[in-house]
């Protein structure tokens, strides 16, 4: 989308560049013109919607990254069950049936397990 918007840019002032005290109407009545820039603020707009989503996927990924430090550094350690610890990681655990649950990472990724019997 940048690249085209960029070529857009460059056509608009080539078009520019073309006007000249002879023929200052040109600008005007160069059929390109109003396309260039309807194409312009639609890329615009597109590149607007992408960008929350490009900082919600840098967050989640981030989360994911401070979470996989934690895990790294839970390896050295005994393991005992932390309240704290679970919170930090997890967002919460789905009981889908006696067989299956999902489990809910803060970050939003999610795995679903089979429940061993005992």
């Amino acid at each position: 989308i940048q690249i085209r918007i960029a070529q857009i840019d460059r056509e608009f002032k080539e078009i520019l560049n073309s006007v000249t005290v002879q023929n200052p109407g040109s600008l005007l009545s160069d059929p390109r013109i109003e396309s260039l820039i309807t194409e312009k603020r639609t890329l615009e707009n597109k590149l607007a919607q992408y960008r929350p989503e490009q900082e919600h996927r840098k967050n989640t990924t981030s989360r994911l990254d401070e979470i996989f430090t934690i895990l790294e550094n839970m390896k050295n350690h005994p393991l005992t069950y932390d309240d704290h610890i679970v919170r930090q990681i997890l967002q919460c655990v789905v009981v889908k049936s006696k067989q299956k649950i999902k489990v809910v990472f803060i970050g939003g990724l999610e795995v679903e397990c089979d429940v061993e019997q005992a």
